[in-house]
């Protein structure tokens, strides 16, 4: 097998969870408010109602349409240039796809880094998104598995947001080629021409990286297109 085919393939695996910090983020700044992070959880306890349901199920299929999209466009680069030319999709085309996915699901959507951890300054968490990131934290070093840990909130939220969602995004062994310890020169080279003040590498498998977060406001309009 290949060098590249090889890469692909794990960044495809890699991708599943999404890449956390790489992009730059849509202006998100209303829905990074303080509300009370709640407690790391994988489905409601109780049924919820059923505008409830569909307002979980649009969050999900725009993360997964988000995630989807920049997975493809990934693969596509990694075959075509290697790592380094993932690095540049990162950068020009995640925001551009975030943008779309929004419009077309009617939700407000992005990724945000731990404290210190962040590869692009905008993706520093705050608000309810670095509450609840704490709480996905405490859950992973409590034993649980960084990608399974997710959090929905519809109590307390403000005005005009129906639900929140914030799924946590995991470091897998093809992520430590842009996120690990031991960074090629070259990838490293295009990381630090893109993003200068980067954190966002020395992490280990199976750490948090971050998360994505879906946020769905209230009497949110038809999306414009189908969801996956």
């Amino acid at each position: 097998m290949s060098p590249i085919p090889f890469r692909t393939a794990l960044l495809a695996a890699c991708l599943a969870s999404v890449v956390a910090g790489c992009a730059r983020q849509p202006d998100a700044a209303a829905a990074n408010d303080s509300a009370a992070a709640p407690t790391p959880q994988a489905a409601p306890a109780e049924a919820a109602p059923p505008q409830e349901d569909a307002d979980l199920a649009r969050a999900k299929a725009a993360a997964m349409a988000f995630s989807g999209q920049l997975r493809g466009e990934l693969q596509a680069a990694m075959a075509a240039g290697g790592p380094t030319a993932a690095v540049e999709v990162c950068n020009e085309r995640a925001p551009r796809i975030a943008e779309a996915v929004m419009a077309e699901h009617g939700v407000r959507l992005g990724r945000v880094a731990l404290p210190g951890r962040n590869r692009n300054p905008a993706q520093a968490a705050d608000g309810w998104q670095l509450d609840t990131l704490r709480a996905l934290q405490q859950a992973v070093d409590g034993g649980g598995a960084a990608g399974e840990q997710v959090a929905v909130m519809r109590d307390g939220l403000p005005d005009g947001v129906a639900l929140r969602m914030m799924r946590g995004i995991a470091t897998e062994p093809p992520c430590l080629a842009c996120h690990g310890k031991d960074v090629a020169e070259p990838v490293r080279t295009a990381i630090a021409e893109r993003y200068p003040d980067d954190r966002a590498t020395g992490f280990d498998v199976g750490d948090l990286r971050g998360a994505l977060w879906v946020e769905v406001p209230s009497a949110t309009p038809a999306p414009t297109g189908g969801t996956p």
